[in-house]
């Protein structure tokens, strides 16, 4: 992805529909069976693949959007899975997590109950900040990242030395908590019906799953993730 005046003052940079379109072989990959039977084995739920999304993540130090401490809001429990593009080291925009016991004091103390915060203002919110609270996913290009962003603090870790460019792809239950925060991938319905017409039938309500939602819930429209 070639860095123009229209990206300029961007941290992160995202493909959009038409690019993602070019290679549908990667949205097939997160319509994994084998992938969807582990998702499914976390949530205890019928599955929604909510699609896929690239982020190229620029060395600026930043500590803005996604690279601040965060919960995602689309249902009680999900799973993110990430694959990193190039090698990734402490200095490349890692994705951070922390720990679980530090994450439930978290919980119970952080008010309002989604904030989203700073590194350092986290901090101190800890009852001892120099401890050990949180892991670094460093690793080589193909690396894969498995996490409860809904349950887990986490964040992608200002990038310093070098870009970072990965893939994510998103997995909720079929009536999610929260519809409106559903839906983050640049494909359109259109889009994604299209593309489950290549899969095999037993996947089909894997992608559409917006489609069997009660009511109003099926029309709620996007939530574009601003970065």
């Amino acid at each position: 992805m070639s860095l123009t005046p229209l990206h300029k003052g961007k941290h992160t940079l995202t493909a959009n529909a038409e690019q993602l379109m070019r290679y549908p072989e990667i949205f097939f990959w997160g319509a994994e069976k084998r992938l969807l039977n582990i998702v499914e084995n976390y949530l205890k739920l019928p599955v929604a693949y909510d699609s896929l999304s690239y982020y190229y993540s620029i060395a600026d130090g930043k500590d803005l959007g996604p690279r601040k401490w965060h919960r995602d809001k689309e249902d009680w429990k999900m799973v993110k899975i990430g694959i990193y593009l190039n090698d990734v080291d402490e200095y490349g925009g890692p994705f951070e997590c922390v720990y679980p016991e530090i994450n439930k004091f978290l919980h119970q103390t952080v008010q309002p109950k989604y904030r989203v915060m700073k590194h350092q203002e986290l901090q101190q919110h800890l009852p001892d900040p120099k401890s050990n609270w949180f892991t670094s996913c460093t690793g080589s290009a193909g690396t894969v990242v498995f996490v409860d962003t809904a349950m887990y603090y986490h964040r992608g870790k200002p990038p310093i030395a070098m870009d970072r460019a990965a893939l994510f792809f998103g997995y909720f239950s079929r009536r999610p908590k929260n519809p409106y925060f559903c839906g983050r991938s640049p494909l359109s319905r259109n889009q994604l019906h299209y593309l489950s017409e290549f899969l095999p039938p037993d996947l089909y309500d894997y992608v559409n799953w917006k489609d069997s939602l009660p009511g109003i819930g099926r029309w709620i429209p996007k939530n574009r993730l601003k970065v």
